[in-house]
């Protein structure tokens, strides 16, 4: 899913192209020395305390299950605060085609996970036709900075163990 979206986002970039597109990555990405498990829980755990709200959770690999073959532990965490949204949205509508602030979580190999999440700046700012208020941009400005601190708890947590 991520990796058919990342191709239109880019291509997005490219239509509305800015020099902001070629100053920030698209997506941000960690690989920590935790099984997934403890990942995940670090995730969760730091997302609630953050004031995320959990909307959805998507296990891809147990979507894979009855279609043959082992699966790599794979889920999509999807995060919402309505008042970074209602922010967001007020000035920027279209953002609503990617609704949540997601979080991918996958297992590299069974003591390896790695968390990627989209850079929501990147996101409003590569909108066809628009560009985005101060607000809206602060606000989702504000959602990467959340997930940044969500991210550093995770590497914190892995260099104690």
């Amino acid at each position: 899913m991520i990796a058919r979206l990342l191709p239109a986002l880019l291509g997005l970039a490219l239509l509305g192209g800015g020099a902001w597109a070629a100053e920030q990555p698209p997506v941000r990405k960690i690989v920590v020395n935790l099984p997934f498990e403890e990942a995940e829980l670090i995730l969760t755990s730091e997302a609630q305390r953050q004031n995320l709200n959990l909307v959805n959770v998507l296990d891809i690999r147990k979507g894979m299950e009855n279609r043959g073959g082992t699966f790599r532990k794979f889920k999509i965490y999807q995060f919402c605060n309505l008042e970074l949204g209602i922010r967001i949205y007020a000035d920027s509508p279209d953002y609503g085609a990617f609704q949540f602030c997601s979080v991918l979580i996958y297992e590299v190999d069974p003591s390896h996970t790695a968390l990627v999440s989209g850079r929501q700046s990147w996101i409003i700012q590569a909108l066809p036709e628009h560009r985005p208020g101060p607000d809206a941009l602060a606000a989702a400005r504000q959602f990467e900075r959340i997930i940044d601190e969500i991210f550093v708890a995770v590497v914190e947590e892995a260099k104690g163990k």
